[in-house]
């Protein structure tokens, strides 16, 4: 029993180290295509749509693009921004309808899409977005002469509803979050495609094959007791208040070299012998791989977590037993050289 558990307490922290790559590689991936970023533009589109209806959904875009690059929204010149607040999203909405816009905004309104978003604006009853806009921000300064002790978006939330009552609020308010709901439902659903398609290029680069991992674990007593205490290392940096190693390529790096030593993997471009290596992988184990690594690196630290306390009750249970049967054990009959002769009769 006791090494059944070592086989599946190695084969978590193979997973573990190797899941640690798969997130590393998929945030970098996200980065790049600003993934949270694009889903939060097609939210924002969606939205205004929804108040407009009768608004082409290019112009939408075009407007979504010039809010979330705007400066105090994205940091980076043209790249999108991933977080945008309600409030946010009105003021902004007015002051790009005003032409108050920065002198380095990135993405400034074409005359069409300043003149329909100026319309959208007077439809839902702003009809002066500067003069709203400013008595807006008037609003929320005296509130917070007057009550300080309220946090800054409540007194902006009072301040728009006060200043800005309107059907553009009203609308807003009213779509606002579920639609910030299903901007993170498809972020999420867009990552796990992208952590997907990273599980399968790690698992290719490092041909990691758990079938034969599995195999060795088995047979190998050495290989499970350098994993196992891989796996207490791991668990006593969770115990020093840090839930998760730092996720860094640095970091990955020598993790993945820690299992390239041990025999485990056999990283791209480490040797002469990885294209050949190819010839021994089994298909099934590679894609067994690549659906372990789907769970997430979040479950591997769960699974590390409880096999390892239960190793140490089953340990600790072996060991009572033992000491158990050692005790119970009846004492050994001293040995003599030969058995005594009965005594004659005289």
């Amino acid at each position: 029993m006791l090494k059944t558990l070592d086989i599946l307490l190695g084969m978590t922290v193979i997973m573990l180290i190797v899941s640690m790559a798969v997130t590393v590689l998929t945030q970098f991936i996200s980065g790049l295509v600003n993934l949270r970023g694009k889903n939060l533009a097609r939210g924002l589109s969606d939205l205004l749509q929804q108040i407009d209806p009768n608004l082409q959904r290019n112009i939408a875009e075009q407007i979504t693009r010039s809010l979330l690059t705007h400066p105090m929204i994205s940091s980076v010149g043209q790249r999108l921004g991933d977080t945008i607040h309600r409030e946010e999203f009105v003021k902004l909405l007015m002051d790009l309808a005003a032409g108050e816009i920065p002198e380095n905004h990135s993405q400034p309104l074409s005359d069409e899409a300043k003149q329909l978003l100026i319309q959208l604006l007077q439809q839902n009853g702003i009809d002066n977005p500067k003069d709203t806009v400013d008595k807006v921000r008037d609003y929320a300064l005296q509130l917070e002469l007057s009550n300080p002790e309220l946090a800054t978006n409540v007194r902006h939330s009072i301040a728009m509803l006060t200043e800005a009552n309107s059907r553009l609020v009203a609308k807003v308010n009213g779509w606002f979050d579920q639609t910030m709901d299903r901007v993170s439902d498809r972020f999420t659903a867009s990552s796990r495609m992208v952590s997907l398609l990273c599980s399968i290029i790690v698992v290719a680069a490092i041909q990691l094959d758990s079938l034969d991992v599995i195999n060795r674990l088995a047979m190998d007593d050495q290989l499970r007791e350098a994993l196992i205490s891989k796996a207490m290392v791991m668990e006593q940096t969770r115990a020093d208040n840090q839930p998760q190693p730092n996720l860094n390529v640095d970091t990955v790096k020598t993790e993945l070299h820690t299992l390239q030593q041990l025999g485990v993997i056999d990283v791209i471009n480490s040797g002469k012998n990885w294209r050949q290596h190819w010839c021994e992988v089994n298909p099934i184990g590679i894609i067994l791989s690549v659906f372990l690594l789907s769970l997430g690196a979040p479950f591997w630290y769960g699974a590390l977590k409880n096999l390892l306390k239960l190793r140490g009750a089953l340990a600790g249970r072996d060991d009572a037993q033992r000491q158990e049967r050692q005790t119970r054990q009846p004492p050994k009959l001293p040995v003599t050289g030969q058995a005594d002769s009965p005594r004659g009769v005289g």
